[in-house]
């Protein structure tokens, strides 16, 4: 016997045969594409993560109030600052061999525009701007646009003209005091304009994530308080149920006190989280189907069909719970006659499809909002959970209520716990 024939046993790939790999030709082409893929896959892995390290680095450079921070970005902004008003100044000393002079110059002049930029910043926004006091803060801002303005002739001719001098460097005839104050009026103008629109943008933008924030701890508020309306008016039909077989003396009532128990376990582990197994949401709407089938008998008359993969989505807890109540609450319990109803749910992908038909008695037939009795809740978490990924309708008539409901499962809208 020839021990080429046995198979290898390669704990990372299973098993191979070596006769067949060796004698397979595309066996080098198939590597070489594999070490080509998984190349390509890490420089996207690194790739990626090093720009997401970039985007936290500098989200939290912008940011962040940590004073290491807030030093770093204002060294940043003057430092940037200082490079471009020194290269703007070089051009005085094209012709002159002291061409750092202009970087000094620009160091020089750098306090007035810090002058001008913090008093509004610091001063003049928080004390006037945002407290509504326009007229002060205007003239706040006039006032020290003309110190700064009167202070650029002064450094001229008692600080950089001395300067100059002793280091005898040619920049041409002197100017006047009117082209001295125009011309640090028009820089410190310049930076303090830069520097307050940044300081504005940023505060837009952490007032919009504020508000985002707001936004959701509402949402968040509003959408627990609809699910603690709907565990009582759940919890009082179900009783209401119980009851009833009570009175009869059923022997149905120990099973149902038995589902109740399992209804109320799934309300205190299941429904704190945002979002259950769908096929879990189905088995509760089944539970009670039995519940109020062994309560009316066989005074109703009640089919039930649900297709598609019930076990790869999620749904709201009870989201689908109060349209079947509604059904029983103001449809059979209601109706003398032979009671139905129609229940129909299919899952094409993340689509749910929802429909729920029940008779209604004739004499309400005009009673126009009977039927919508308890929908007002279920309508607003629809409308919370899933904007633009759901379509949600009713339609009635002599004899039949119907629901319509239709849901993009995967467009759930939860708000974050942070």
């Amino acid at each position: 016997m020839n021990t080429k024939d046995f198979p290898i046993v390669d704990p990372a790939r299973g098993y191979r045969f070596r006769n067949k790999f060796l004698n397979d030709q595309r066996a080098p082409s198939t590597i070489l594409a594999f070490s080509s893929t998984m190349r390509s896959r890490l420089k996207l892995y690194w790739l990626n993560t090093v720009c997401l390290g970039m985007d936290a680095f500098f989200t939290k450079f912008v940011l962040s109030d940590e004073r290491r921070f807030r030093w770093g970005r204002h060294f940043l902004f003057w430092f940037i600052c200082w490079a471009f008003m020194g290269f703007i100044y070089g051009f005085l000393y094209i012709l002159d061999k002291f061409n750092f002079l202009s970087f000094l110059e620009a160091l020089i002049y750098l306090p007035q525009h810090m002058l001008l930029s913090y008093g509004i910043i610091y001063y003049i926004l928080p004390e006037y701007i945002f407290k509504g006091r326009y007229w002060r803060g205007i003239a706040g801002v006039l006032i020290l646009i003309l110190i700064v303005a009167f202070l650029s002739p002064l450094l001229l001719n008692f600080v950089i003209n001395p300067m100059r001098v002793a280091l005898h460097s040619h920049v041409g005839p002197a100017r006047s005091i009117y082209f001295s104050l125009m011309a640090g009026l028009r820089g410190s103008m310049t930076v303090a304009g830069f520097a307050v629109a940044i300081k504005l943008v940023k505060l837009w933008y952490l007032k919009k994530v504020d508000n985002e924030r707001l936004e959701k701890e509402k949402l968040r508020s509003e959408l627990e308080i609809l699910k603690g309306q709907l565990h009582p008016h759940f919890m009082f039909n179900t009783l209401n149920s119980i009851y009833s077989l009570a009175l009869k003396k059923s022997d149905y009532t120990p099973e149902a006190i038995l589902k109740l128990s399992q209804l109320m376990r799934y309300i205190l582990t299941e429904c704190t989280a945002p979002a259950v197994d769908l096929y879990k949401e189905i088995q509760v709407l089944q539970n009670y189907i039995e519940m109020e089938k062994n309560r009316f008998g066989s005074r109703l008359d009640i089919s039930v069909h649900s297709t598609g993969d019930i076990h790869n989505n999620k749904i709201p807890p009870l989201l689908l719970m109060p349209f079947l109540e509604n059904s029983f609450k103001h449809g059979v319990n209601e109706m003398t006659d032979q009671a139905w109803i129609s229940l129909d749910m299919d899952v094409q992908g993340s689509l749910l499809k929802f429909k729920l038909i029940n008779g209604r008695p004739v004499e309400n037939a005009n009673a126009k909002d009977s039927f919508f009795v308890g929908l007002v809740n279920v309508r607003r978490r629809l409308e919370l959970l899933y904007p633009d990924a759901h379509e949600l309708r009713f339609m009635e008539d002599a004899d039949a209520f119907v629901v319509a409901l239709v849901i993009q499962l995967d467009k759930i809208k939860l708000p974050d716990a942070s």
